[in-house]
């Protein structure tokens, strides 16, 4: 865990926000490092960080791609890219905890629960980089692009992907899915999960 806190605190740490309480000093800058101490305890105890990858097999069709024989994307350039012989592997980046539990977690604290999402976003993140450079790694000189899957903006806004659409990738992992869903109105639970595709050509 400390391999994914660390660096988030860090760029935390550097965002507008906080950055000027902490360069401020005196009693608040000493609250918000507590809060930060609070929320790094609080995940280190829920978390179950993962990253599952899985080939998909995937055809061009219809001006897009339809992957598994269960979603269907739009877009010419990925079914070029498909047609050309790239590999498909959806990626689902999981920190594996529930935010009710860390509210009850932290006894209730709304200001503190609210830096510890900050924080786990951050952890997300920086596990999601790590799933990237894993595949880069395996396939070292291959061109990688990813493709983000969103089931919607700000859990019901401005929607990206259709969460049934969302919901049929995520049955691709099967019995490796540790537990993620998404929710009639977009929203994964648990909240702090990343799940896409890596276009490898």
């Amino acid at each position: 865990m400390a391999d994914l806190l660390d660096p988030a605190l860090r760029r935390l740490k550097r965002q507008k926000q906080y950055a000027r309480v902490l360069e401020r000093g005196g009693n608040r800058a000493a609250g918000l490092l507590e809060w930060f101490a609070q929320a790094s305890g609080c995940i280190r105890a829920l978390a179950d960080p993962m990253i599952l990858l899985q080939p998909v097999a995937a055809v061009s069709k219809m001006g897009g791609i339809t992957l598994a024989d269960r979603v269907h994307l739009d877009g010419t350039d990925l079914a070029y890219a498909v047609d050309r012989g790239a590999v498909v592997t959806a990626y689902l980046v999981t920190m594996g905890y529930s935010q009710t539990v860390a509210f009850d977690w932290l006894d209730g604290d709304y200001a503190a629960h609210h830096v510890q999402s900050d924080v786990g976003n951050e952890a997300l993140f920086e596990l999601g980089r790590r799933a990237h450079r894993l595949q880069r790694d395996t396939a070292p000189g291959a061109r990688l692009r990813r493709v983000s899957v969103q089931a919607s903006d700000l859990c019901g806004q401005q929607k990206v992907w259709d969460p049934e659409k969302v919901q049929a990738l995520l049955s691709v992992f099967e019995d490796r899915n540790p537990g993620v869903t998404v929710t009639d109105t977009g929203c994964f639970q648990p909240l702090n999960t990343l799940l896409g595709l890596t276009i490898r050509s």
